[in-house]
């Protein structure tokens, strides 16, 4: 059985609640407008600027106007001053998984009992790996999924704020070589396939825990440092490569200068694009 709501429904509620474990967190995804946040409390319109910086602008649109990309940097540099300092890049690949309860699905004899299965994506795979091997320890990478799969359940959690506690969180590393992963509750725990390996990955409030424990860095470095990771990691990748590049010239990305903010923003939201992998920093 499919899940009764959208994958986009379960991201962005499952966000909501990563934002209440930091002190602030930002999000460039323009599906829920990706604003800047302490605690949902203070909201920072950057996308809705940057919609109309020049650099965003499409090849149709005969006149460009709007935000300088100097004032980007501008921008970002009086904020910087203002915010907590950010520690780490999470990279979170949201999965809608298939609830079996029969005993003909496929890896019922590994469970016995109902459970629940998503397939990964190479090229998503490699890039996620990539990513965490450059981040020096600022990048985690994680698959995360619902462990219920009935709207009711969903508005239950979203109400109570539990839907990161009735998720199961899979580190990438640990699926490395895996095209299937299983799992019959939340948590950390579930099964690699098509060669049946258990396999526990770090726990998520360890994974945040051990992120805030690193190197405070203001705002705009710590978002161009991210960029910098993406561009290595996928430089790096024969699967990803292609289609990352082919991307950023359709956008006109690649004409950006390198090291400047509108150029990091741009590499960011255009890796979540073709690698459907949702990106944070958070601090």
């Amino acid at each position: 059985m499919e899940t009764e709501f959208k994958e986009k429904t379960y991201e962005k509620y499952f966000s909501h609640e990563v934002a209440r474990l930091t002190n602030v967190t930002f999000s460039p995804d323009p599906c829920d407008e990706a604003l800047l946040g302490f605690d949902d409390a203070f909201w920072l319109p950057l996308p809705r600027i940057m919609r109309r910086a020049p650099f965003v602008r499409r090849r149709r649109w005969s006149r460009m106007t709007g935000v300088e990309i100097c004032e980007l940097d501008h921008i970002a540099d009086q904020f910087s001053c203002r915010m907590p300092p950010f520690r780490f890049n999470l990279f979170v690949q949201y999965k809608r998984p298939v609830f079996l309860k029969t005993k003909g699905a496929g890896e019922w004899e590994h469970w016995k009992r109902s459970y629940y299965r998503y397939n990964t994506t190479p090229h998503q795979q490699d890039a996620l790996e990539r990513i965490e091997a450059k981040g020096n320890g600022r990048a985690a990478t994680v698959y995360a999924s619902p462990a219920f799969w009935q709207s009711a359940d969903l508005w239950a959690n979203v109400e109570a704020e539990t839907i990161i506690d009735n998720s199961n969180i899979a580190s990438v590393g640990r699926l490395k070589g895996h095209g299937r992963y299983s799992y019959d509750s939340p948590g950390f725990r579930g099964k690699g396939h098509s060669e049946v390996t258990d396999i526990e990955s770090p726990a998520f409030n360890n994974v945040i825990t051990r992120g805030l424990e690193g190197e405070p860095l203001p705002f705009n470095v710590h978002i161009k440092q991210a960029a910098k990771i993406i561009l290595e990691a996928i430089r790096s990748s024969d699967s990803g490569a292609p289609l990352f590049e082919q991307a950023r010239a359709a956008l006109g990305i690649n004409t950006l200068e390198d090291g400047t903010l509108a150029g990091a923003f741009a590499t960011i939201e255009v890796f979540s694009d073709v690698f459907g992998a949702s990106y944070m920093a958070v601090g």
